[in-house]
């Protein structure tokens, strides 16, 4: 049955067991639950949603599908719709000409690191990163970094208590939401979809009972690059220095 619906839906979904298991992904989740703890999940929503509409050109969720999505990843991560408000009001009244823009950088061992800015000073913010960057011995790439990752929309969910099987289980439910790829971890599952297909996917699986811990479009690395422990730890403490500079959104890499 399942050979069939997928022949019949044209889709592959690559379903691992493992997902989320190794130490760059613990570390990454160990310092996400830190920041959100200290409020910055909130702060980088906020930069999310003027980079919306600064690009969008629109505070009308309808007509704006990037504003959408952030606007929903601030409804599931519990945003005060006053903060929601707040944000938008200023993004229409602030005379600063933010732009968006992405960096990349070459990383220890050879990784790629892409990095998401909001900022009214494009040059100033790479002098800072710049600054970083160099004193953890990594460079600016010379480009096509970028062009190794596939921009996709990625779900978490809790794994649903008492659902038997979870492998078939979750693939079923992949398929029938329209996700293109499904990773099984420990505690949670990841629904991989293309990004303007983000909301339809999150809502179709929330109608299928489960309990969406995030949403939110990202970069995945085509291809992955393994480091040494003593990189991981370079690379942690990399991502810690250019997170807590003020104009960057999101940072990607292709760790493995």
């Amino acid at each position: 049955m399942f050979r069939n619906l997928l022949k019949s839906q044209t889709i592959q979904l690559l379903v691992k067991r493992n997902a989320g298991h190794s130490k760059w992904a613990n570390i990454k989740h160990t310092k996400g639950l830190k920041d959100a703890q200290r409020g910055s999940l909130f702060t980088k929503l906020s930069r999310q949603i003027k980079i919306a509409i600064t690009e969008g050109g629109s505070i009308d969720p309808k007509l704006n599908l990037k504003l959408e999505q952030v606007l929903e990843q601030a409804r599931r991560a519990n945003m005060p719709m006053s903060t929601v408000q707040n944000v938008i009001k200023s993004s229409q009244v602030d005379k600063k000409q933010c732009k968006s823009h992405m960096f990349e950088i070459k990383g220890p061992g050879g990784c790629i690191i892409l990095c998401e800015i909001f900022s009214d000073h494009i040059h100033m913010s790479k002098q800072q990163i710049a600054t970083i960057v160099k004193k953890y011995s990594c460079k600016f790439s010379d480009g096509g970094g970028r062009h190794l990752f596939e921009e996709k929309g990625i779900i978490e969910a809790e794994i649903p208590e008492g659902s038997g099987e979870i492998l078939e289980l979750a693939t079923d439910h992949a398929i029938e939401c329209g996700a293109e790829d499904v990773k099984v971890g420990e505690d949670t599952l990841e629904f991989i979809c293309g990004s303007t297909n983000l909301k339809k996917v999150a809502d179709a699986l929330e109608n299928a009972k489960y309990n969406i811990l995030s949403a939110s479009v990202e970069y995945i690395p085509m291809r992955h690059q393994t480091l040494s422990d003593t990189e991981l730890q370079t690379c942690s403490a990399l991502f810690e220095k250019l997170e807590n500079l003020p104009e960057v959104v999101k940072l990607h890499d292709n760790i493995a």
